[in-house]
């Protein structure tokens, strides 16, 4: 019985031997799969690397072309305005020696003309004409007045106009609206 024991550790040997042989070729491969895949890791830190740098200079060239582009539409706004100022320096050297209230009031009109003017040419539209229907999206209402002259929910009387920016709203208009008048009985009775 101890012959085919030996046997039997022999071969158990030579397979171990040979078990070991494939698992030390199996350990290479898997080493070798190691080094390229950390190869392949660095290649795409690199990567995202460059496009984290590449995306923050496109965001640094994007917030330099807005600076730009607010700079220039602050200029020519600037540009326009400078008339508008021109004409309340004359109003001002004008108003010292005026006797002519009439010709001042002119002068006053025309600069107010030249600032829509301006301001329109921007975007800007005024907002709150007296005989317009009330519009809560447009209007903010200070005052309620009884008109027999106006329909009911009828811009009365503009406060304070009111400004879109190119279709946004940057102020309602501040308004007096009428409210229906109701006959009174004594009015009923009258009538």
């Amino acid at each position: 019985m101890e012959k085919g024991t030996k046997a039997k550790k022999k071969k158990t040997r030579k397979e171990l031997e040979e078990q070991l042989d494939r698992y030390a070729a199996r350990v290479e491969e898997l080493e070798a799969r190691v080094a390229e895949l950390e190869q392949e890791r660095k290649q795409q830190e690199d990567r995202y690397l460059r496009l984290l740098a590449d995306f923050d200079n496109y965001r640094k060239a994007q917030e330099q072309r807005w600076k730009q582009m607010v700079g220039v539409a602050t200029e020519n706004l600037m540009m326009a305005l400078i008339p508008v100022l021109d004409a309340f320096e004359e109003a001002r050297r004008a108003m010292h020696k005026a006797t002519d209230t009439d010709a001042l009031r002119k002068g006053v009109e025309m600069i107010h003309r030249r600032m829509l003017e301006v301001l329109t040419r921007e975007g800007l539209e005024m907002l709150g004409e007296e005989g317009e229907p009330f519009d809560p999206s447009r209007h903010e209402v200070l005052e309620v007045v009884n008109r027999e002259d106006l329909p009911e929910n009828t811009v009365a009387r503009v406060l304070q106009r009111g400004y879109r920016l190119n279709g946004k709203l940057l102020r309602p208009a501040r308004v007096q609206v009428t409210r229906a008048i109701r006959p009174t009985e004594e009015d009923k009775k009258e009538g």
